[in-house]
């Protein structure tokens, strides 16, 4: 037990360090956009790295070797961003896009092409080294961005899988699907008015807050539960 118990946690340090890391990266690319005065396409982020039992049973449900966990789960590290419209999604994928430390291998739009449960998001998959002391460690890390509205169905379908073991009943998926499609014309129209927003030439606005928070504060959000 001892043994399997520092196995782990040494398995899942870097993932760690990662998510903790890039928590702090993306909080100050946050703070630099309103430092700046111009539009922000980031409203919050969030990390986890998945449990030792969540990890095992994602790996028996999609039949991958216990010895290739590591390159065959993308989401163990996983980093969340929240933006306040769809368009702020794919300018945060475009920022990610330009890192020069992180490579993305994989691309999923759900958001233009909707899981059948009625899912949105953009899930991008990618490349990342850790810095560790006895070297570089390759890993992959998940980033999901979406919309609040998105960030709303999600949460409430994934406490249903949860309370219902996957096995969410016909009739709930069937309302589930529904909203979906309502929190998709709400971001529709919150994309339009902010369109008709930047159109508008005004004399003078009120920009976004800007505060300095101490940067311990930012470790907090990281293994919030998703």
């Amino acid at each position: 037990m001892v043994n399997e118990n520092r196995f782990w946690h040494a398995f899942l340090l870097p993932y760690e360090l990662a998510v903790s890391g890039f928590i702090i990266k993306l909080e100050s690319l946050r703070k630099e956009f309103l430092f700046k005065k111009v539009n922000n396409p980031i409203e919050s982020i969030s990390g986890r790295v998945k449990t030792v039992s969540s990890i095992l049973e994602k790996a028996e449900r999609l039949g991958i070797d216990f010895h290739n966990i590591a390159e065959g789960i993308y989401d163990i590290a996983g980093i969340r961003i929240i933006c306040k419209y769809q368009q702020d999604v794919y300018k945060v994928y475009e920022l990610l896009k330009a890192r020069k430390d992180i490579e993305i291998f994989l691309v999923k739009d759900y958001i233009k092409d909707p899981k059948p449960s009625g899912y949105r998001s953009l899930h991008l998959i990618t490349k990342y080294e850790v810095e560790m002391v006895d070297g570089r460690v390759p890993i992959n890390i998940e980033f999901q961005i979406r919309t609040y509205a998105m960030h709303l169905w999600a949460s409430i379908e994934h406490s249903l899988k949860y309370k219902y073991y996957r096995n969410i009943p016909e009739e709930i998926k069937e309302r589930l699907l529904a909203a979906s499609k309502v929190t998709a014309q709400l971001d529709e129209e919150m994309a339009g008015i902010r369109q008709s927003i930047d159109e508008i030439i005004v004399d003078k606005v009120r920009p976004e807050e800007y505060e300095l928070d101490n940067i311990g504060l930012l470790l907090d959000n990281i293994n919030k539960r998703w």
